[in-house]
């Protein structure tokens, strides 16, 4: 079951690193592949790392206004289906590529 998103997605997880390094002694999460990509398109990893943001605990994500609308969307997700995530322009560092 998904940390996350309460969802029922065997075969479907994805280890994520709470504090987004890369050691054993980190903690970690399973979280759905889902769930997963969310979280790494909403906020970058010196944000999940920022202790002050309190986004390097599943209570921290699970409070977090931005996570809680995507959250919403996941929840009506058939198990297995793919959301499509993007990086935000938050994420991207607030800049926009304009074509024209």
């Amino acid at each position: 079951m998904c940390s996350l998103c309460k969802r029922e997605a065997e075969g479907l997880m994805q280890k994520h690193h709470l504090r987004t390094r890369r050691t054993e002694k980190d903690a970690t999460e399973f979280v759905c592949r889902e769930c997963h990509a969310v979280v790494h398109s909403l906020f970058t990893n010196s944000e999940l790392r920022d202790s002050r943001l309190q986004l390097d605990s599943v209570e921290g994500l699970l409070a977090n206004e931005r996570f809680q609308k995507a959250l919403s969307r996941i929840r009506r997700l058939p198990v297995g289906e793919t959301l499509r995530t993007r990086l935000s322009n938050h994420a991207r560092g607030g800049k926009r590529k304009w074509h024209g």
